[in-house]
């Protein structure tokens, strides 16, 4: 069969065809997978056609109805039928969606009622760009995989679609990370400077490949705490007293309006605790009250990511070309503020112009914006989405759990990859799944390892598509691999010999 043969034909029921759906009968030996893309010639004088995608399929065969198999085994009958390409009872239906309208190169929504009896065919490649949307052949692109189903065809993503913010979910294992680190690959060599907030140590390998840096807070850098935000600073500081936060909000806002006015370069811990002493008895007359504040604001000063401002961070040579702050071994409180104040630093020197566009990655999002549950990191991040693509601030958020996520947060990512979820989590995400079907959600884990569905809003993907990810071009680049146990065991812990 040539990529020109008919794959099948539009028929006529009750219920199709219509502006947005027809059944397709497909020809013997021609297979259909859920996602593929179609086209069905018009009978307009222009030559248009329709786009379709593949939603579901079915087979009929009165042979193999209940009560004929029944008859079959009781009297121990063989088979004994045409196979499909021989029978006229036998056949396949094909559920196709409408999605997109041809005309001499333009599209639009389907405005033209197809034919019954018109021949279908396989979308080929140029037609397949078009209706998705996707980079024109050598334009600059982010070129992540090739479609998992249909017409083979390069997924060149246009590379402003990372400005729009990207989600990716899916379960451990299901090729998240890997498609991340393609992502990052892409964004190099499109000079776009990188920073991951990397939990589990999946980024170091990809980013030293990359050219970049793997750096611990509080070892290899620091920050100030001038960087946060009244509120960001009050949900760091150990307390509960609504006193206790009156005082350090008005020490604070008066360390920021004198930076602000250019009367001090910068403000540390110490500069707070002292500020804090001297403003406490125009709070209060409890002297133990302006101490306590000061004391729990002084905590601050042990978590070694607020330095003395020497040591501070130089932002436009550690993120260029990429950078990977390693996080693994923070625990949760410590987690919180690092990304807090490293995504805050940023959004301010990049505001100020003092910094070049960059992607922000945060990996274990649903442990920075929950849903319902506020965190001190929360407010940074629906920053970033809501104001980012203004200001050349790009965001790529990944979780394993959509369902525990902030939902306004990922609303506003308007590219996404959706890999192998649960059941319940597949529910989480109905509101950000575009037209991405259940049956093509469905089939994901079925499907190889490092297959996505690809979705986004009209000005990124046009419409879902199966697609499976590349591979990266940076050979053992992959990070946070299992350890071998059983090796480990069989090696030291179950040899006499070895054990400590």
């Amino acid at each position: 069969m040539t990529e020109t043969s008919s794959i099948g034909t539009v028929v006529s029921d009750s219920e199709c065809p219509t502006f947005e759906r027809v059944r397709v009968k497909l020809k013997a030996g021609c297979d259909l997978k859920p996602g593929a893309l179609v086209k069905i010639p018009t009978d307009r004088t222009d030559g248009g056609l329709l786009i379709g995608r593949v939603q579901g399929a079915h087979e009929w065969n009165p042979n193999e109805q209940p009560d004929a198999v029944g008859v079959r085994d009781t009297l121990n009958i063989p088979r004994n039928y045409p196979r499909e390409e021989d029978s006229t009872t036998i056949y396949r239906v094909a559920e196709v969606e409408l999605i997109e309208e041809l005309i001499e190169g333009e599209t639009r929504a389907p405005e033209t009622l197809p034919n019954a009896g018109a021949d279908v065919f396989a979308a080929d490649v140029e037609e397949i760009v078009h209706s998705l949307g996707l980079a024109e052949p050598g334009s600059p692109c982010l070129m992540i995989g090739h479609t998992a189903t249909g017409t083979k065809t390069e997924i060149r993503l246009k590379r402003e679609i990372i400005q729009r913010h990207l989600f990716i979910c899916g379960t451990t294992g299901s090729g998240k990370s890997y498609s991340m680190g393609v992502v990052a690959e892409e964004l190099v060599d499109q000079g776009l400077p990188i920073v991951f907030i990397d939990t589990q140590d999946e980024y170091s390998a990809i980013v030293e490949k990359l050219g970049g840096q793997v750096l611990t807070p509080g070892k290899d850098f620091t920050l100030r705490i001038s960087s946060l935000t009244e509120q960001e600073v009050l949900d760091l500081v150990p307390t509960d007293s609504d006193l206790h936060k009156n005082m350090i909000g008005i020490a604070y806002n008066e360390l920021w309006d004198e930076l602000k006015a250019k009367k001090r370069t910068r403000f540390l811990v110490a500069d707070l605790v002292d500020r804090i002493r001297t403003i406490g008895p125009r709070v209060t007359n409890s002297t133990s009250s302006v101490d306590l504040a000061a004391r729990r604001t002084a905590i601050l000063e042990r978590m070694d990511i607020f330095g003395d401002g020497e040591d501070r961070a130089n932002w436009p040579k550690l993120m260029t070309p990429c950078l990977a702050i390693k996080c693994k071994h923070l625990t949760m409180n410590r987690l919180q503020t690092v990304a807090t104040a490293v995504l805050r630093e940023l959004q301010n020197l990049r505001l100020d112009g003092f910094i070049p566009p960059y992607v922000a990655v945060v990996d274990e999002a649903h442990l920075f914006v929950p849903d319902g549950d506020g965190s001190p990191c929360k407010q940074i991040i629906r920053e970033g989405v809501r104001i980012g693509r203004h200001h050349g601030i790009c965001m790529v958020l990944l979780t394993q759990s959509p369902v525990d996520i902030d939902k306004r947060a990922i609303r506003q990512c308007n590219t996404r990859m959706v890999f192998a979820l649960e059941p319940d989590q597949l529910d989480a995400i109905r509101g950000v799944k575009a037209d991405a079907s259940e049956e093509m959600l469905r089939a994901l884990p079925k499907m190889p390892r490092g297959t996505c569905v690809l979705s986004g809003t009209y000005e990124s993907i046009k419409h879902a598509i199966p697609v499976r990810i590349r591979q990266r071009k940076h050979k053992e680049s992959e990070g946070g691999k299992a350890p071998p146990i059983f090796e480990e065991m069989a090696n030291k812990w179950l040899n006499p010999s070895r054990r400590i």
